[in-house]
């Protein structure tokens, strides 16, 4: 966490603690505020809240808070094509699924698998809430014996602990079909500011850190593959040419054109992604 005692206008940014989010906040200057890193899902309230003052959020995160929350398009995490890190494992093929256990760490990918599911397959199956972070430590272990259906992951986890290939067959990268589907990239995350938040030079800071970064990705994967469980050469790949981290036009059509598809289906009425029980740690 960056020390902002000694700068008091300084400001409070809210980041994810992923491998993808490193080309956006490494080597951000002290004095541009305090760090602190969260699960993407949680962000948000965390900005509704005060406790930050920007936050690397979900974009639909934007889209159910469009009065209080503005986009701040000086960096994000997209792809155009696979994302390798936002995957559906399922043990039957896609056409027949009827239950997905759901990551429920990212708001923006539940929603989306719902918009492929429909446009690709014509399915709308159960989604259950499904705390993967609890499951991996295990404190809601799988039943080797009856394994889920199928399973939503997202993050540094996909890489690291993915489900084997011999139990989930059929598998689905969600930035690669959106991709095929739409001829447009995919925009996860970008950054957003309450509707009246005063932000000062942020926005300038954090622009030239990203430029900085994206002339440095082999100092950040030497900085931080390892850490993250993520094979060197596997992690160049992924964040030197699977994703793209700049918000331009392109992108900002791309996050308006998933939001018609989610206001055409009726999923941008409530926050409330799935319909069915939670499993979780407190389940």
């Amino acid at each position: 966490m960056v020390d902002a005692e000694s700068t008091p206008n300084s400001k409070r940014i809210g980041c994810v603690s992923y491998l993808n989010a490193k080309p956006l906040i490494h080597g951000l200057p002290a004095e541009a505020g305090e760090l602190q890193l969260e699960v993407p899902s949680r962000l948000i309230g965390r900005l509704l809240s005060g406790e930050v003052d920007l936050a690397l959020c979900s974009v639909v995160d934007h889209f159910f808070h469009p009065e209080a929350t503005r986009l701040v398009p000086v960096g994000g995490i997209a792809c155009e094509g696979p994302t390798l890190t936002v995957r559906l494992f399922s043990r039957v093929p896609m056409e027949k699924l009827t239950k997905i256990h759901a990551d429920t760490d990212s708001h923006t990918s539940v929603l989306l698998l719902r918009v492929l599911l429909h446009d690709l397959y014509g399915l709308t199956p159960e989604l259950v809430h499904y705390d993967t972070r609890a499951q991996l430590a295990g404190q809601t272990p799988v039943d080797p014996a009856h394994p889920p259906e199928a399973m939503l992951l997202i993050g540094d986890k996909v890489v690291t602990n993915a489900p084997p290939a011999t139990v989930y067959p059929y598998q689905l990268d969600l930035g690669a079909a959106w991709h095929d589907l739409t001829d447009r990239p995919f925009v996860f995350a970008t950054w957003l500011a309450k509707a009246d938040g005063e932000l000062g030079e942020l926005p300038t800071v954090l622009s030239e850190t990203l430029k900085a970064n994206l002339g440095r990705l082999d100092e950040i994967v030497q900085t931080y593959a390892a850490t993250h469980g993520w094979p060197a050469d596997m992690a160049a790949e992924y964040l030197g040419n699977i994703l793209r981290f700049e918000v331009g036009e392109r992108e900002l059509d791309a996050i308006a054109h998933f939001r018609g598809r989610l206001e055409s289906l009726g999923l941008i009425e409530s926050l409330d992604v799935s319909d069915t029980k939670r499993v979780s740690s407190e389940s």
